[in-house]
């Protein structure tokens, strides 16, 4: 379902594709949110009064929101931890300690480790 958003003439038109979801409730009544607004949600009578009614609530508060976008300003320092970047790099014995994990790791072997080892 494509929602047609209401904007000044002086913007293009944007439409918005959402996902509506319809929950039979146990009482029979029906509840209608929006899976990308899940703070949308009505509960009416019948399926097509549930979607009647979430559209119109989704579009009345849509003409009270406006949505922008914020650089998030972050430090141009690097981060701690990228000192440490490569200090493996030429150490052999690392380098053997890593291929021993991945040799277990993609191992075809489906026995099942002693779990007493680990007590």
């Amino acid at each position: 379902m494509v929602i047609n958003l209401n904007v000044s003439q002086s913007q293009p038109a944007i439409n918005q594709k959402v996902t509506l979801l319809i929950e039979t409730l146990k009482n029979g009544q029906f509840a209608a949110s929006i899976f990308e607004f899940p703070n949308f949600i009505v509960v009416a009578q019948t399926r097509e009064e549930a979607i009647a009614q979430l559209q119109a609530t989704f579009l009345e508060r849509l003409s009270h929101i406006e949505a922008i976008s914020w650089n998030v300003p972050l430090s141009a320092s690097p981060p701690a931890w990228l000192q440490f970047v490569g200090v493996f790099q030429d150490d052999g014995d690392f380098q053997e300690i890593m291929d021993g994990i991945r040799a277990e790791r993609t191992s075809d072997d489906d026995t099942e480790v002693d779990s007493s080892y680990y007590l």
